[in-house]
């Protein structure tokens, strides 16, 4: 992965949740993440496909999440993460993934990305379990901290 394919992602997070949420956003400093599919309350995964192949996992706590959904709500109360709150993450990780594989396609890159799945650490699909490091960029936002980590590979095979 590049610093290209990574800038892709951290400004797509930036710009979305700056005009969607809240201006008060800050990336921090990407590291590198074990087991990330474990490390978090929340998940929300989004494969891509093409130039760049693999998944874009969005963690975060709980709390992080009842909050961001809150706001996607009009500042709705949030007890329990229900349908309509995964309905709303979901989306928010959708457009951050989507508006990043624009950025990619104005660099060269061609990509297209499935549908978000909302997944907890402890209904983590079969198809998922070989994803064992990924590269994290902590995104700071008025609502905690949401961790973008890239399990991605460039595939040889589209050149």
């Amino acid at each position: 992965m590049t610093f290209q394919h990574i800038d892709s992602f951290v400004t797509a997070a930036y710009t979305v949740i700056e005009s969607m949420l809240n201006p008060d956003v800050q990336a921090g400093k990407p590291f590198f993440n074990d087991e990330p599919l474990q490390k978090y309350e929340v998940l929300v995964l989004v494969g891509v496909l093409g130039d760049l192949q693999g998944q874009v996992i969005c963690g975060m706590n709980e709390q992080t999440a009842k909050r961001i959904i809150s706001q996607m709500m009009g500042g709705m109360e949030i007890e329990k993460i229900d349908d309509m709150g995964k309905s709303a993450i979901c989306e928010l990780k959708n457009i951050i993934t989507g508006t990043a594989s624009t950025n990619l396609s104005l660099i060269g890159y061609k990509c297209n990305i499935t549908p978000p799945l909302f997944i907890t650490p402890d209904h983590i699909p079969d198809f998922l379990k070989h994803i064992h490091t990924a590269l994290a960029i902590p995104i700071h936002t008025a609502f905690g901290e949401v961790d973008i980590n890239l399990a991605l590979r460039k595939d040889d095979l589209s050149a």
